[in-house]
């Protein structure tokens, strides 16, 4: 139990990079990677669920169901038009079930302080993500930039899991030097 809890957040930081990497690459292969990426997401979240108290099983629900819902949009956006703007409404309650998720999470007496404060860079690189996305539209300069916030979101992922996994850690010695 004490080694699956640490190393499911390795799942879920491969999983949110990949799915991240979706957002800074283009095309088919990309898209594929996302959906790899969401399926070690979702398998690392299953994971970690157990471990966590109330509020964190909780929070990773709802992180689950936005992983899940992430998949069905991601295999949506290959239909032409419908599916693409399908796809789109699917993505946005997806980001809100992410935000509240991660906030629960946040809110879980599991990771204590060192994993609120990698919660909390989760939360900004997923702000960046939602500014990316706008600014993307923007003619002649909008992919550019869209590439360069998405690379800074893509850079603090890594920060975030790795501090809730230092947490959970130090949980886990924790409450071994208990027993």
């Amino acid at each position: 139990m004490k080694s699956t809890s640490i190393t499911s957040v390795t799942y879920i930081l491969i999983g949110n990079m990949l799915t991240t990497y979706s957002s800074i690459g283009e095309g088919w292969t990309a898209t594929i990677t996302a959906i790899f990426g969401l399926i070690l997401f979702f398998i690392g979240l299953n994971r970690l669920k157990s471990f966590l108290d109330d509020i964190g099983q909780d929070g990773v629900s709802k992180l689950v169901l936005a992983a899940i819902i992430g998949v069905i949009a991601t295999f949506l956006s290959f239909i032409p038009l419908a599916g693409g703007i399908v796809a789109k409404l699917l993505i946005l309650i997806a980001f809100i079930l992410q935000v509240i998720g991660l906030l629960k999470l946040k809110k879980s007496e599991t990771f204590g302080e060192t994993g609120a404060a990698g919660i909390s860079y989760l939360l900004i690189a997923l702000m960046l993500m939602v500014l990316a996305s706008f600014l993307g539209i923007l003619p002649f300069v909008g992919g550019t930039i869209k590439s360069v916030i998405s690379l800074i979101a893509f850079m603090l992922i890594p920060f975030g899991w790795l501090k809730v996994q230092e947490a959970i850690i130090e949980k886990v010695e924790k409450d071994f030097k208990k027993d």
